[in-house]
């Protein structure tokens, strides 16, 4: 193959992966986010948008540069195949029509197991900020998202993809009908809107299988959920958020639980702020001190040298926000906290005073 050959390769590569792209994203974008926003408000994963014009600029752009990332990739392996490298085949019956189902199975499985290590590893906070930092800029991800990477994020991203052809035989088909699984996973997964029926999570064999707020929760809350297709993997590793299950209940009957709506009234009481102590597990350091009477949870740990996460002190950024999971606090201002959230038991340190003696969050 000449050098001429590749570079046409390259952009009729590019043009054809740009049109799958918008292809998958652009219309489920403009229908959930633009045309019937409003109509599917009821299954919405985050209640209240925070995603703005800028988050979509953004997207668009470095789903551009993964996209040339992956195009660079397959060329490469395609001019390693025409030299005879790579174990792709274009008969279906070279190795047997068993071997179609059966290897589509194993590359979803290894690469839903690459997915979830890979991942699991760009958020150790030495590598975060080199590739895992561009995609997190959206914490109410849409399907422009599901491809919005650093260029080192794609690499890894695409890693199976380019690797796999090496080892295992591989269909050409079956390659391209697991790169469109993949990215209808993937926008899916970003959607921001929940698709998956009620009771999805109780249902057996298919409960493990990833909806939308599995992912989504995963850039709202950013430590935990790190699957890809499916959950095991978090579940296997306790990786998973405690209250997964019950935030996917609660799209559909945005009703709390009772554990939920004590947070609630916790919100609205109108008791006795007291003196309290507090335990914070904090990625898996667990710190405990006192807060007074007249004493935010936050202005009590920062007097102790306690390293809550904070920023702007005021309830604005949400840097703060960390979960109650016992005991009840009373929020002096919600700020950039939704509804949803403090429903599911999120608070603000910096607005959280004690309405009980003792109080657990963690972050």
């Amino acid at each position: 193959m000449s050098f001429q050959d590749l570079i046409g390769h390259f952009f009729g590569a590019f043009l054809e992966q740009t049109i799958v792209y918008l292809l998958f994203s652009v219309p489920l974008f403009l229908i959930f986010w633009v045309i019937w926003k409003k109509k599917f408000q009821r299954i919405r994963i985050q209640s209240q948008p925070q995603a703005s014009t800028h988050h979509f600029k953004h997207d668009l752009w470095h789903s551009g540069s993964t996209l040339l990332v992956f195009v660079g990739m397959d060329l490469v392996l395609l001019y390693l195949q025409s030299q005879g490298y790579t174990r792709l085949y274009a008969q279906p019956d070279q190795y047997g029509w068993w071997w179609l189902p059966l290897s589509f199975a194993l590359l979803l499985f290894l690469n839903d197991t690459f997915f979830y290590w890979s991942h699991r590893a760009m958020h150790h906070p030495k590598l975060y900020p080199f590739f895992h930092r561009v995609h997190h800029e959206s914490t109410d991800p849409s399907p422009l998202t599901s491809f919005s990477f650093h260029p080192s994020e794609a690499l890894v991203e695409n890693a199976m993809g380019f690797l796999l052809p090496f080892v295992l035989p591989l269909h050409i088909g079956v390659i391209i009908a697991w790169q469109l699984y993949d990215m209808l996973n993937n926008v899916v997964g970003h959607l921001g809107y929940e698709v998956y029926p009620k009771g999805w999570t109780k249902i057996p064999i298919l409960k493990y299988k990833t909806p939308s707020t599995h992912h989504n929760m995963h850039h709202q809350f950013f430590d935990g959920n790190y699957a890809l297709y499916f959950t095991w993997w978090d579940r296997w590793m306790g990786t998973e958020f405690k209250d997964y299950e019950t935030r996917y209940e609660a799209i559909f009957n945005r009703k709390p639980t009772q554990e939920q709506a004590s947070m609630l009234d916790a919100k609205n009481v109108q008791g006795s702020v007291v003196k309290a102590k507090v335990t914070a597990q904090i990625d898996r350091t667990t710190y405990h001190f006192e807060v007074g009477d007249s004493e935010t949870i936050l202005q009590a740990a920062l007097a102790q040298h306690i390293p809550l996460p904070h920023s702007c002190k005021r309830g604005l950024c949400g840097t703060c926000k960390m979960h109650c999971i016992g005991g009840a606090v009373q929020l002096q201002k919600q700020g950039a906290l939704t509804d949803a959230e403090v429903a599911a038991g999120y608070i603000l340190t910096c607005q959280a005073l004690p309405l009980s003696e003792v109080v657990s969050i963690e972050g």
